[in-house]
């Protein structure tokens, strides 16, 4: 895909490096856009709708849910639904057919999620680079990780951390990065263990997270009602994160909220 393609609740609107592009899927709430392998990316339309637009631009509907949902990843030919309302995660496979993940409702210390704001969801999805490792970002609820294609999941990072978005590297299986209220976490396992890079952060508050081929870019602000937000980075396998400031100034107005930045590398 030539172009960036900004998901809104009108449509998706496409920027080319020639100026604005046709809107695409005119008059629906477009959200939780992620990219694809081979150059096309998912969406969630209108709340209930699954959808893939392939590299050429063309979109085709392949699935539907009488369930709210909020964000997505794939694997292969497996995308993984996860819900806004419940702590739910949704398999649906090529044909269409959605099953619900009967694995992470079983999940370790779930009795310890809760509904902190928002509604307790799976509030973002990651997939490591070679599909093998699994990882749901629930608000409030930790990192459960799954190295079985979503059978079974495991627990990996505190609850009170607070984690509103994961994201994996595109290229390195073992390099992933959350946004939480604690700051920057990293893990350079797959997701089995986590450090949090906090040292330096004038605000903690992390809410966005994405990934370059040498570096990871987080935001930082003050609360989930935040006037005011920074744009840092961690250089993978740093000890240590900046501020980014090239193009930006000292503060930007507002907050940079989950899935509000995102990057592109080029993978195969």
């Amino acid at each position: 895909m030539n172009g960036i393609l900004v998901a809104t609740g009108f449509g998706c609107r496409l920027f080319t490096a020639t100026g604005e592009g046709p809107t695409e899927l005119i008059g629906h709430l477009v959200s939780a856009l992620v990219r694809e392998r081979g150059g096309g990316c998912l969406a969630v339309v209108d709340k209930h709708e699954i959808w893939r637009r392939d590299a050429n631009g063309g979109w085709s509907k392949v699935a539907t849910t009488d369930l709210w949902l909020q964000s997505l990843t794939s694997v292969g030919a497996i995308v993984f639904g996860g819900l806004m309302e419940k702590a739910v995660l949704l398999r649906i496979l090529a044909n269409g057919q959605v099953a619900r993940l009967n694995g992470f409702d079983n999940v370790a210390g779930r009795g310890e999620w809760f509904a902190g704001g928002p509604p307790l969801g799976v509030r973002a999805l990651t997939a490591t680079a070679d599909g093998s490792v699994l990882l749901a970002a629930v608000h409030v609820g930790g990192i459960p990780r799954s190295a079985d294609g979503g059978g079974t999941w495991t627990p990996t990072i505190p609850i009170m951390f607070d984690v509103h978005e994961v994201c994996a590297h595109p290229t390195l299986p073992n390099i992933v990065a959350a946004a939480a209220a604690v700051g920057l976490c990293v893990s350079q396992d797959g997701g089995r263990t986590w450090k949090v890079l906090s040292e330096g952060l004038p605000l903690m508050d992390s809410l966005a997270v994405a990934v370059l081929a040498d570096e990871v870019l987080f935001s930082i602000q003050d609360g989930p009602f935040a006037k005011q937000s920074q744009v840092w980075r961690w250089r993978i396998g740093g000890e240590r994160v900046e501020q980014v400031r090239s193009g930006l100034p000292r503060w930007l107005e507002g907050k940079i909220d989950t899935a509000h930045i995102a990057t592109s590398i080029s993978f195969h």
